[in-house]
């Protein structure tokens, strides 16, 4: 049967998983006192170099030479336990690289650390005891984790699909700077394909990860791995590109294509949204494929935990099991070595029912694409274009969600009236965000902070859910009223604390506080009523100063505090750095009821206006003659309170 470009490409990426298993097993195998790490200087035409092998101790080969008792010491050792092997597990760990003179791992000298490439962990010794002491080490290799094979298999689907064939991507892949585009639709395939590439499991280089956009890579993994040589590569998530306008979009891109020398481009998109027609028009190449189905699964049962793929796929479809709701973080918590099928898609069932009573109850989570057992944020994934609010835990906090802005009668600062100032504070903003997601401007030069009176009623809380629609963040509402509710001192700074927190896990994020009014000022002793206890809300106003303080050196949290009455604001929460900036929104006048009317009617304000009440010119011959009526009704002459009630006209006969 002839192999196909998903098989070629399926092998290649285990091949590389399994050699990356292979240099963390032979650095654990040296921490153990089982290997040593040596180095050797070479010339080569690129200039001297650091040739580093591994080398079996004394410690390994007595181990060895005790047998089976020697082996069962070197498992306790490694921290591996036996475990079954099927066939595939086998075929797993005894891919050896064919007999060939020794490979040498090869670093600049410009380096410290001498270490070995991920294509550099098969090494071959020279002499036969050796060479078997590696194979017995590499026996102890444990079997993948689900979340990269997943990626692997997904990745090779994508590119097993595209229409041009193996040359025409090999061409592509070969320029200096391919700008590509990888759609699959699996919640959390962005960040975890971010760490593939870390880890160098997809390219054969290790690779950094630069923000096309910032705060809108794809991964947050970090350089885990140190003393690794890495090729840059810029990345941008296709989840964040609908918060940027398409012409920041178009420089950014430019700026990267003209630069010297030009970085490779990616973009990853895990959501089922259409991309801006200035990323689809400008990309080398775009891979896409569907999401988890069955046949993908039970081919991760087989890799990671050696189950028969033919006894998991008829599980599954006896199970009826749906896969939409399964995020990455669950394959990788679920599907683990030592599980059977049967308790694997046990526990995808639960959690779809789980999942499904959450939608039932009024939890719009799930059909954001954010999973329970996730450590990062997910509520950019595949959001629904409507307003969607989800609890944060301990911290008084509500998140919103912005609205798509494009989407029809969506409620936006540009559509209000009446707003003045805070409207054109807000325009500004939107602005100078764009700047700053580029690199172009930094944070503290942004007008971040910001604070709203003016009468109950004036819509200080709608100005903030616009702005949450106009700038495409989300929307952190909270307010003192909220903090106070535990009642005591440590309690209520927790409370504080935590909401400030869950604000700068989401940045870019606004952080809308209500009622800020209610802590009063430590200027008045009296100001609360509360005489004696003023250690106490002291305590309270410092915290939130520090906190604040503490958002502005924070990149990505936008402030806005609302109150009715702001003269009792304590002064140093309105100095420079905090809420500097004060917008007093008055009642609407005409101008501006007539805007709200607009919003609210939308087309149906002119239908309205046509079927108001048509008023002519008043007949005053009418009206004297019921005037005249209702005074010949009347007995006796009128009193003077009457004649006032008439407004002094003179009725005449």
């Amino acid at each position: 049967m002839m192999e196909t470009l998903t098989d070629r490409v399926t092998r290649y990426l285990l091949r590389r998983i399994r050699r990356l298993s292979v240099l963390d097993l032979y650095q654990h195998a040296a921490v153990a006192g089982l290997l040593d790490e040596l180095a050797s200087d070479a010339d080569s035409s690129a200039g001297p170099t650091l040739i580093s092998r591994w080398t079996p101790t004394v410690e390994l080969m007595h181990l060895l030479s005790l047998g089976n008792q020697g082996k069962q010491i070197l498992s306790r050792r490694l921290g591996h336990a036996d475990r079954h092997r099927d066939s595939l597990a086998e075929a797993w760990q005894s891919q050896q690289a064919s007999a060939a003179p020794v490979r040498e791992a090869r670093m600049s000298s410009t380096s410290s650390l001498v270490s070995s490439s991920a294509c550099d962990t098969e090494l071959e010794r020279q002499t036969s005891p050796e060479r078997e002491a590696l194979a017995v080490l590499r026996e102890h290799l444990p079997l993948p984790k689900a979340a990269p094979v997943a990626v692997a298999l997904l990745i090779a689907r994508a590119v097993g699909s595209h229409p041009g064939g193996w040359e025409a991507l090999r061409a592509i892949l070969r320029r200096p700077d391919p700008f590509i585009v990888m759609r699959i639709p699996v919640q959390g395939f962005q960040r975890h394909c971010g760490r593939s590439l870390e880890d160098g499991l997809i390219t054969p280089s290790w690779m950094k990860l630069d923000e096309l956009v910032r705060l809108a890579g794809i991964c947050d993994y970090g350089d885990r791995r140190s003393g690794k040589l890495r090729k840059r590569i810029k990345t941008i998530a296709g989840s964040e590109v609908h918060k940027v306008s398409d012409r920041a979009l178009g420089r950014a891109l430019s700026d990267a294509i003209n630069s010297e020398p030009p970085p490779p481009i990616l973009l990853v998109d895990q959501t089922n949204q259409d991309l801006p027609d200035i990323i689809m028009h400008a990309a080398d190449l775009v891979l896409e494929t569907h999401g988890l189905d069955h046949t993908l699964l039970a081919e991760l049962f087989q890799i990671c935990c050696g189950l028969a793929p033919k006894q998991s796929l008829e599980l599954m479809r006896q199970k009826g099991l749906t896969l939409n709701h399964l995020h990455l973080d669950d394959l990788a918590l679920i599907v683990r070595p030592g599980r059977s099928n049967a308790e694997i898609i046990s526990a995808f069932e639960a959690l779809q029912e789980d999942r499904a009573s959450d939608l039932e109850g009024g939890d719009a989570e799930g059909s954001a694409g954010r999973s329970k057992g996730s450590s990062v944020p997910e509520w950019r994934s595949g959001a629904k274009p409507e307003e969607k609010r989800k609890g944060t835990g301990a911290a008084p906090v509500e998140v919103i969600r912005p609205q798509l802005g494009d989407a029809e009668a969506v409620l936006r600062v540009e559509t209000l009236s009446g707003y003045g100032e805070a409207s054109d504070w807000a325009a500004n903003l939107k602005l100078d965000l764009d700047l700053w997601r580029h690199g172009l401007l930094d944070w503290s030069e942004l007008s971040s902070r910001l604070l709203l009176s003016g009468p109950p009623g004036t819509g200080k809380t709608t100005f903030a859910k616009a702005l949450c629609n106009t700038l495409q963040v989300p929307l952190l509402a909270t307010s003192v009223a909220r903090w106070l509710e535990a009642s005591y001192l440590g309690d209520v700074l927790k409370s504080i604390n935590a909401v400030f927190s869950v604000a700068s896990e989401h940045r870019p994020a606004i952080l809308f506080i209500d009622e800020i009014d209610n802590l009063g000022s430590r200027a008045f002793a009296d100001s609360r009523g509360h005489k004696g206890h003023d250690d106490y809300w002291s305590s309270l106003i410092n915290r939130v100063l520090e906190l604040i303080d503490g958002a502005a050196k924070t990149e990505g949290v936008i402030i806005v505090a609302a109150t009715n009455l702001p003269e009792k604001l304590d002064p140093a929460l309105l100095r420079s750095g905090r809420l500097e900036r004060h917008v007093q929104i008055p009642r609407p006048d005409i101008d501006a009821l007539t805007g709200i009317l607009a919003h609210h009617l939308g087309a149906d304000l002119t239908k309205v206006i046509e079927t108001a009440p048509k008023q002519g010119k008043p007949d005053v011959t009418l009206v004297d003659d019921k005037l005249e009526q209702e005074a010949t009704n009347s007995s006796g002459e009128k009193s003077p309170m009457n004649a006032k009630a008439s407004g002094g006209r003179r009725i005449t006969a």
